[in-house]
């Protein structure tokens, strides 16, 4: 019986490890070629990710040949229609929904429309707009009437510098790709489907490395699986343009191939890891040092237990796959950074003095230690940083208040990023690792667990700014693998224990997807106004927001057919834009439509009606 098993089970992952390896193949296929137009001066076109899927799918044979020769074309057929059918799922669902995200609509989603639109970074510069306003616009209208913006900065200059170092000088590979999808599909919102694919993608991966070992059972590998993928930042961003989840996704894929890599070294594992390597330094700065200390963790571990061979081709591969990631995917920003401004990372400075704004002055003489237990130990949302002692902030774990329900759907997540519940998580992990660490501290096993875990927390502190959750995402997996550790070695009551750090943490995505809830009603009451706005038959004028301007809603209203004017607004009939800092005006009052289901039952549920006049 345990001879049947474990084949079997080495089935399941190679299944599994081919879903994967498909998945971000498109996508890193898809940067590959838009990195290579924009060198000869080509825009992103509608036939990048069409041709990155089509070559994804014979990397994918390939794949499946090299590990089922006898059966590869059932196993080819079943795994290639589920990746066909995740692609295809996520693109659909990603246009059901709308960002409503503050910085996906203030600059990730603009930089994905002059993407679509011509602009090549590598050879163009956008230029500091020089319409809006430079100063102190920190109270106006542009806070917005849905949901006024608290601790907005006092700097406006800095806040317009921002954006325009952000579109031209950051890392912009999730970006390129989800331009690619916008300009196949034409509608900006499925280019989202990048997010839900990297969450797919990290998902199965690590089912194949759960299902490497016969000593977790099938119910626990899944639910591990999921745990690890359905980061709470990855799922409160799955319907926005924020990249931080797709960080947490792109470090669960380097943690899971280089586990696989130190169970098995071949050409497609191999092949993998230089791939998500290629994706994770282009999705922002700071991946460019997680990956390095991931990848060099690993590299130490082949090292002390001689596997020199190995050792020799994961380093050969990271080594070569960090060059195409820096210097031709990244061309921009990494090169032409260097090129113009002599700094690789050119403009982490003011995006740290941004962070420096809106810190909560209790955080301001905290070191990154102190801020980080605060931050944890808090209720969400922005009430329990404004508190008159730093004493008033830590609550009772497992507890929750309104506030905690309200910021589920808060993509930016600052304080108690992770959910309500992840403070009882660590509580509950930390004296479950203690106990274990006294029982097992010799087995190699749990040695290279620990590894994993201070490897973690290492790159969690590692950040000056650990306090803001969607910063420091890869610190949800610390619980996760101590958890691991109790499956891994017997201990009375050990893997009951595990089951409930399970639980609690499962509380916590559950709490994350609570936020979809409000993005669905958010989304219908878009749509409604949407129709009002084309039901007038005449152009209408809109005003963006001076500093924190989203210039992308004007893709919103091209979609829908609906003429635009940009101009001083006088009213009388003034609206804004739901969830958005940009207001418009029409010549007659919008007209009260028959309300769908869907939008009745959101007021309904929320108590939030569309807009008002202002």
């Amino acid at each position: 019986m345990q001879e049947s098993l474990i084949p079997a089970t080495r089935g399941n992952s190679r299944f599994y490890f081919l879903v994967a390896f498909s998945l971000i193949n498109t996508l890193v296929i898809t940067l590959l070629l838009c990195a290579a137009g924009f060198l000869i001066g080509l825009p992103v076109g509608k036939w990048p990710f069409p041709m990155a899927c089509v070559l994804a799918f014979t990397l994918h044979y390939a794949a499946t040949r090299f590990f089922a020769s006898g059966k590869s074309m059932r196993l080819f057929f079943r795994s290639s229609g589920l990746v066909i059918i995740l692609l295809f799922a996520s693109v659909f669902f990603s246009g059901c929904l709308y960002d409503v995200s503050f910085d996906g609509q203030w600059y990730h989603q603009e930089t994905v429309s002059v993407l679509k639109q011509g602009y090549n970074p590598i050879y163009q510069q956008l230029s500091l707009p020089q319409d809006e306003d430079m100063g102190d616009v920190s109270v106006g209208w542009c806070t917005g009437v849905d949901r006024p913006i608290p601790n907005q900065p006092r700097d406006g200059a800095h806040s317009i510098r921002m954006k325009v170092i952000t579109l031209n000088n950051f890392s912009k590979g999730m970006e390129v790709i989800e331009a690619a999808i916008y300009q196949m599909t034409g509608r900006i919102e499925t280019a989202k489907a990048a997010n839900g694919i990297l969450i797919a993608a990290s998902f199965f991966l690590c089912l194949s490395l759960l299902y490497k070992t016969d000593r977790i059972g099938t119910y626990k590998k899944w639910v591990l699986a999921a745990l690890f993928a359905f980061n709470p930042i990855a799922l409160t961003q799955l319907n926005s343009f924020c990249i931080d989840g797709d960080l947490a996704c792109t470090l669960v894929c380097l943690l899971a191939i280089n586990l696989l890599l130190l169970d098995e070294v071949n050409r497609y594992h191999l092949l993998l890891l230089g791939s998500v390597i290629i994706l994770a330094v282009n999705i922002k700065f700071t991946n460019v040092v997680y990956t390095l200390l991931f990848c060099g963790t690993f590299l130490s571990v082949q090292f002390v237990c001689k596997k020199r061979e190995a050792f020799k081709q994961v380093l050969r591969v990271g080594i070569i796959s960090g060059a195409i990631g820096l210097c031709f995917c990244g061309f921009n920003p990494y090169i032409t950074n260097w090129m113009g401004k002599r700094n690789l990372f050119y403009g982490l400075d003011e995006a740290r003095y941004g962070v420096r704004l809106i810190t909560p002055p209790l955080f301001l003489k905290m070191n990154r230690f102190e801020t980080l237990f605060f931050s944890l130990s808090a209720h969400q949302g922005w009430n329990s940083a404004t508190k008159s002692s730093i004493w008033e902030i830590p609550k009772i774990p497992f507890t929750l208040n309104k506030e905690d329900i309200v910021d589920a759907k808060d993509c930016q997540q600052e304080l108690s990023a992770f959910g309500p519940f992840f403070s009882g998580v660590l509580l509950l992990a930390i004296p479950f690792y203690i106990v274990l660490l006294v029982r097992f501290r010799k087995n190699s096993t749990f040695q290279l667990v620990s590894v994993v875990s201070l490897m973690l927390l290492l790159s969690v502190l590692l950040m000056p700014d650990p306090w803001w959750g969607r910063y420091v995402p890869q610190l949800w997996l610390i619980p996760l693998v101590i958890a691991i550790m109790g499956e891994l070695h017997p201990l009375r009551g050990g893997r009951s224990y595990s089951g409930l750090l399970y639980l609690a943490a499962s509380l916590n995505i559950a709490w994350a997807a609570t936020g979809w809830v409000s993005n669905l009603s958010t989304s219908a009451r878009i749509d409604y106004q949407m129709r009002q706005l084309r039901a007038v038959h005449q152009p209408v004028n809109i005003e963006y927001c001076p500093r924190n301007t989203f210039k992308s809603n004007q893709v919103r209203f091209e979609e829908w057919g609906i003429p635009i004017r940009e101009k001083t607004i006088v009213g009388p009939y003034v609206y804004n834009v739901v969830e958005s800092n940009t207001r418009f005006e029409t010549p007659a009052p919008l007209p009260d439509l028959p309300r769908p289901l869907l939008l009745r039952w959101a007021i309904k549920i929320t108590g939030n009606d569309v807009p008002p006049n202002r």
